[in-house]
C-alpha cells in the first residue's frame, strides 16, 4: 500500500496494524493535509453484514464535531478496500503511562478531555466499547482525542453487531462485555475508569497470564484502591475510580458528562504543591480489608459472648430469688393463698392447700387444710354426681324414643307387606318387633299381629302409628287420643 493512492489520499508510510485492519500515514493529493487512512482487513470488508454496520458507524462518526474526538475526514471503497480517512496525531497516551505514574493534575485534565470526547459520542448514539490509552490520542497542545471507532456500536443498530464474539481488549473491557454484546455507555465509563487507575498507579486494577484470567477478575474480584498504591491522591479521585470500577452497571456514574465534572471538580481543589503528601487518611489494600474484617468480627464475638453471660447469670438470679421465696414461704402464706382461691378455682385451691399439708404436716394450719380439703373434695363430687344424674336422664329417655320410633317403623313396614299378601315376610318383620323391641309398646302390638295371622283374622284398617306419634298405650286413655298409625312415616 506505501507509495500508492488511495481516493484522494497518497499512502506515505505505515503507522500500526490492528485486529481491524492497517493504519497509514496519507497526504491528500489536493490540500496537502496529513491524515490517517485506517483500511479494513480484506476478510471484514468481505463481510457484508460488518460492512453495512461499519459504514453506518463511520457516517454517524462523520458527523461529530467535538474538540475530544478525532475528525473524520472521508470515507470511501477502492478495488475492494474498504478505509476512512482521520485526522492524523502522532501521541496517545498509552505513551505517557507506559513510563509509569502520571502527574495527578495532568492525568485528570486528559482523562477529564477524553470523558468529554465520549459524551459526545455517546449523545449521537454510538457507544465506543474499546477505549483504552492507545485510543486516547494528544495534539500537540496536549489535548486529548478519542479515536478508533473500529468496534463502536451504533445504539439503534444493535441487530448489526456481531454476536458470539469478544470484542474490545480484556484489560480494558467491563465486565458485562464478557457476557453480552448489549452493552450501553456504562460500559465506556468503567473501561475509562480503568485508564484512570493505571494513568495515576502506573498499572491497571487487573493482569494475569492469559486474556481469560484478566476477564475472569473483571468480572468477579475486587480491585485494590488507587490510594492504597499512591497515598498522595485525593480521597475523592480515589473513590471516583472505585465508583466507575463498579461490578454492576447500575452502580457506575450515570453519563460521561457526570464523569467529566467530577474529574474537573477534584482538579480545581487539588493542592497548589502536588508534591506535597495530602492529609487524608490511605485507604486499605484488599488484605487489610480482610485483617480489618476479621478484627471487627471478633469484637462482635467478644461481646456476643459478653451478652450472653450477662443474660445468664441474670436467669440464675432470677431463679435464685424464687428459690429463696419459696424457702421462706410459711403456712400462714399458703393457707391465705388458698383460702383466696377457693371460691374462684377449686383446683387451684385444692392444689395449694395440699402443699401446705406436704411441707408443713404438723403445722396448726394443716387441720384447717385438711378440712378444706374434705369440703373441696365433697363439693366436686356433688357435681359431679349431679352432672352425670343429669346426663343419664337425658341420655335413657332420647335412647327409648329413638328405638319406639325404630319399632314403629318396623311395624308400619309388617302391616303393609300383610295387606299386600306378603304374609311370610310380614310375619318375619311382626316377630322382630316382638323380641328385639320388647321394651318398646309396639311389640304387644306385633304379638296381636301374629295371632290374628296364625287366627286367619283379617288385620284392622286403622293405619300402624309412625315414629313420633302417640305409643299403642296412649291410644286407649280418653283424657289422651291417639291419631292412628301412618304407613309413610319416616325414620
Amino acid at each position: 500500500m506505501v507509495g500508492k493512492t488511495l481516493g484522494s489520499y497518497h499512502i506515505d508510510a505505515r503507522v500500526s496494524t490492528g485486529g481491524m485492519g492497517a493504519v497509514y500515514l496519507a497526504t491528500h493529493t489536493d490540500t496537502g493535509r496529513i491524515a490517517a487512512v485506517k483500511v479494513l482487513r480484506p476478510a471484514l470488508a468481505a463481510d457484508r453484514t460488518f460492512l453495512q454496520r461499519f459504514r453506518r458507524e463511520v457516517h454517524a462518526l462523520q458527523k461529530i464535531d467535538h474538540p475530544n474526538v478525532v475528525r473524520i475526514y472521508d470515507v470511501g471503497s477502492e478495488d475492494g478496500l474498504q478505509y476512512y480517512a482521520m485526522e492524523y496525531l502522532e501521541r496517545s497516551l498509552d505513551d505517557l503511562v507506559r513510563k509509569g505514574p502520571m502527574e495527578t493534575r495532568d492525568a485528570l485534565r486528559t482523562v477529564a478531555q477524553a470523558a468529554h470526547g465520549l459524551e459526545a459520542v455517546h449523545k449521537a448514539g454510538i457507544f465506543h466499547r474499546d477505549v483504552k490509552p492507545s485510543n486516547i490520542l494528544l495534539d500537540p497542545n496536549g489535548r486529548a482525542k478519542v479515536s478508533d471507532f473500529g468496534i463502536a456500536k451504533v445504539g439503534d443498530a444493535t441487530r448489526m453487531t456481531q454476536t458470539g464474539t469478544i470484542v474490545g481488549t480484556p484489560t480494558y473491557m467491563a465486565p458485562e462485555q464478557v457476557e453480552s454484546a448489549d452493552v450501553n455507555a456504562r460500559a465506556d465509563i468503567y473501561s475509562l475508569g480503568v485508564v484512570l487507575y493505571e494513568a495515576v498507579v502506573g498499572k491497571p486494577p487487573f493482569d494475569g497470564n492469559t486474556a481469560l484470567d484478566i476477564l475472569r477478575k473483571h468480572r468477579f474480584s475486587l480491585p485494590d484502591p488507587p490510594k492504597s498504591f499512591n497515598p498522595r491522591l485525593p480521597g475523592s479521585l480515589s473513590h471516583l475510580i472505585m465508583g466507575m470500577l463498579a461490578k454492576s452497571p447500575s452502580k457506575r456514574p450515570a453519563s460521561m458528562a457526570m464523569v467529566a465534572a467530577a474529574l474537573e471538580h477534584i482538579h480545581q481543589n487539588l493542592s497548589a504543591d502536588t508534591t506535597t503528601p495530602v492529609t487524608d487518611r490511605r485507604e486499605l489494600t484488599s488484605t487489610e480489608l480482610h485483617g480489618h474484617y476479621e478484627r471487627s468480627a471478633a469484637r462482635v464475638a467478644f461481646w456476643a459472648k459478653r451478652i450472653a453471660l450477662v443474660l445468664i447469670l441474670a436467669l440464675i438470679a432470677y431463679i435464685g430469688t424464687r428459690v429463696v421465696a419459696h424457702l421462706r414461704r410459711g403456712p400462714d402464706d399458703y393457707l391465705r393463698d388458698a383460702t383466696a382461691l377457693k371460691n374462684t378455682d377449686d383446683d387451684q385451691a385444692l392444689a395449694t392447700y395440699k402443699a401446705l399439708l406436704r411441707r408443713y404436716p404438723d403445722s396448726t394450719e394443716a387441720e384447717q387444710a385438711r378440712r378444706m380439703v374434705e369440703t373441696i373434695r365433697q363439693r366436686q363430687l356433688e357435681r359431679a354426681t349431679e352432672a352425670a344424674a343429669a346426663l343419664s336422664i337425658g341420655t335413657q329417655d332420647t335412647t327409648a324414643r329413638v328405638r319406639s320410633d325404630i319399632a314403629a317403623k318396623h311395624l308400619a313396614r309388617a302391616d303393609s307387606l300383610a295387606r299386600q299378601g306378603e304374609i311370610d315376610h310380614a310375619r318375619r318383620v311382626y316377630l322382630h318387633v316382638r323380641d328385639h323391641f320388647a321394651d318398646t309398646p309396639w311389640a304387644v302390638r306385633a304379638d296381636e299381629r301374629l295371632r290374628a295371622l296364625e287366627a286367619g283374622t283379617p288385620l284392622p284398617p286403622e293405619a300402624t302409628p309412625g315414629p313420633g306419634q302417640a305409643r299403642p298405650d296412649e291410644a286407649n286413655t280418653p283424657e289422651k287420643p291417639s291419631p292412628e298409625p301412618s304407613t309413610d312415616s319416616a325414620h
